[in-house]
C-alpha cells in the first residue's frame, strides 16, 4: 500500500510538498520539495529512504529543494522533457503513462498536464480498480485552478480540466501544490454566490484539509461552468460568454484580476 504524507510550508506561497512512501519496502518519493530540511526531518520520522524526486514542473517554488536533498539522499530527479534546461538536477525525462513507484497493486504513474505551463507532469494513484488520488501541482487547487501567467496558455488549461480532471472518480483525493483554500473560496463566494453546497462546506473545513473530488465538482467554479448561479453572476458583471470554454476562460480572466 502506499501511503502519504503532506508536507506544508508555511510560506507566503503555502507550499505543499509531498512523501508517498512504502512502510512494507522503506522506500520513498518526494514530489515538489520545497523545504528539504523538512522533508528529511519527516523522512528520518517515518524510517524512510528517499529514492526519487519527482517535479510537477519547473517552477522554482517546486524545485528549490532538489539540490539539497539529492546531495542528502542521491535520490533522482525526474521531470517533463520541455523542463530538461529548467528542472535543478534533473536526471530522467517523464512522460505520459510512465510508472514512477508501485506497492503491491497500488502503482503512481504518470499524466502529461499541460495548461498552467508547457512542462507540467501529474501523478496519480491508482489501484486496479480505480484512481485513488491525484498530485495536481499548480494545474488543479482546492475551489479553483492554476494561472497562466509563466509559461502556460488558459486555453490550454481548459483542455487538460474538461478532458482529464472532470472525469476523475468522486473518491479520488486531490493533492495540490499550494494551500489556497482562502482566497479561492471567497473567489466562489464572489463569482458563484448561490452556491448553498458550498457555504455548508466551508463551516465544517479543517486546516490543510484534502479533498475529494465530489466536494471539487460542486465547490469549485471552473467546474460549475454551466450552472445558472456563475452563468447569472458573469451576466450580472457584464461579461459575455458564447459556450462552455469561453465561460471558463472568462473565470480564469477575472480570478487573475480579481
Amino acid at each position: 500500500m502506499i501511503e502519504i504524507l503532506p508536507i506544508f510550508t508555511n510560506s507566503p506561497l503555502r507550499n505543499f510538498s509531498y512523501l508517498v512512501y512504502s512502510n512494507r519496502t522503506g522506500e520513498a518519493y518526494c514530489i515538489d520539495p520545497f523545504d528539504a530540511k523538512q522533508i528529511l526531518n519527516q523522512s528520518k520520522r517515518l524510517g524512510v529512504k528517499i529514492k526519487g524526486i519527482l517535479n510537477t514542473h519547473e517552477h522554482g517554488d517546486h524545485t528549490q529543494g532538489n539540490l539539497e536533498l539529492k546531495e542528502e539522499t542521491k535520490a533522482i530527479v525526474y521531470g517533463h522533457k520541455n523542463a530538461k534546461d529548467k528542472i535543478p538536477g534533473l536526471d530522467q525525462i517523464l512522460k505520459e503513462g510512465d510508472i514512477v513507484f508501485s506497492v503491491e497493486e497500488e502503482l503512481l504513474t504518470v499524466w502529461d498536464t499541460p495548461g498552467h505551463t508547457f512542462s507540467h507532469l501529474s501523478f496519480v494513484r491508482k489501484n486496479q480498480k480505480t484512481i485513488l488520488g491525484i498530485f495536481s501541482g499548480d494545474t488543479l487547487f482546492n475551489a479553483g485552478v492554476g494561472n497562466c501567467f509563466r509559461g502556460g496558455d488558459p486555453q490550454v488549461l481548459y483542455e487538460t480540466i474538461s478532458s482529464r480532471f472532470e472525469s476523475l472518480p468522486d473518491s479520488c483525493l486531490l493533492y495540490p501544490g499550494h494551500d489556497y483554500w482562502e482566497n479561492n473560496l471567497k473567489f466562489s463566494e464572489h463569482i458563484d454566490p448561490k452556491n448553498e453546497f458550498r457555504n455548508s462546506y466551508k463551516s465544517s473545513l479543517k486546516p490543510f484539509q484534502i479533498s475529494e473530488m465530489d466536494a471539487e465538482k460542486i465547490i469549485n467554479p471552473f467546474f460549475r461552468r454551466n450552472t445558472n448561479s456563475v452563468k447569472d453572476r458573469l451576466t450580472e458583471l457584464k461579461e459575455t460568454y458564447t459556450d462552455d470554454r469561453s465561460v471558463f476562460l472568462t473565470l480564469r480572466k477575472l480570478r487573475d484580476h480579481w
